[in-house]
């Protein structure tokens, strides 16, 4: 199979062999979410861009990157080794499910599948990475609570329909909603993405009586004729060679 490469600022991706190649959704979420903390887990890290972007934003970051695909652990092992941040990523074959609750985790990151097609004869890695019933974004929402450490962060992207049975899970399970980003391609096309940020509070207790307003926000990501916009250039400016 010839190699495919995706050429950002600061490193590369090959991204031939992987369940998930690079993507729009990836790279948004990988810009977007708050990159703080020195423990971070990359879910579903398919050939591993989103890793490297928290390693590029956050000097510090140890970032433990897993997938049930082997290809994909492989081809993000590959890519990792040939970036600056080598000494600070690991790509893991694991399920999310396997992952143990100590040590915890300071950032928690993920594109998750959502793609329900009803099929569970799946003959493609692409469709077995974006089925549900591998790891659906309900179940990272619950699991992710028990993962991280008081004051971590779980930050996503998926159906702006998701939104709201989203957070009942995450107030559930005891983590506040921090900040939502609706996204859509063009000015007064349909929001159909968005992007959620869940704080799990340094005290329990507060979850209950904590009533603060998320931060909200609306990304558009073209104007007319595909041009980028600036808020889209100011987004991914650091990643992006066209940018």
């Amino acid at each position: 199979m010839k190699e495919r490469l995706f050429r950002f600022k600061h490193f590369e991706v090959s991204h031939s062999r992987s369940a998930m190649p690079v993507g729009v959704d990836g790279v948004l979420v990988g810009a977007w979410a708050t990159a703080e903390g020195r423990r971070v887990l990359d879910v579903g890290t398919g050939c591993g861009v989103i890793a490297m972007m928290i390693a590029q934003r956050n000097g510090k970051a140890i970032v433990d990157a897993i997938d049930i695909d082997e290809s994909s652990v492989e081809e993000a092992r590959e890519n990792f080794l040939r970036s600056q941040w080598d000494d600070r990523l690991s790509a893991k074959l694991v399920s999310f499910s396997e992952v143990p609750s100590l040590p915890g985790y300071d950032l928690i990151i993920s594109n998750p599948p959502y793609f329900d097609s009803g099929i569970r004869e799946l003959d493609t890695a692409r469709k077995k990475a974006r089925h549900v019933g591998e790891l659906s974004p309900e179940i990272l929402v619950e699991k992710a609570s028990h993962l991280l450490n008081p004051g971590g962060l779980l930050s996503l992207i998926v159906p702006s329909g998701m939104k709201d049975s989203l957070c009942g899970i995450a107030k559930k399970s005891g983590m506040v909603v921090e900040r939502v980003c609706y996204v859509r391609n063009h000015e007064g096309g349909q929001e159909k993405r968005v992007m959620l940020e869940f704080r799990k509070p340094l005290c329990l207790e507060k979850v209950a009586t904590d009533d603060m307003a998320a931060e909200e926000s609306h990304l558009t990501m073209f104007e007319t004729g595909n041009i980028p916009t600036s808020e889209y250039r100011a987004l991914c400016g650091d990643f992006y060679l066209k940018f």
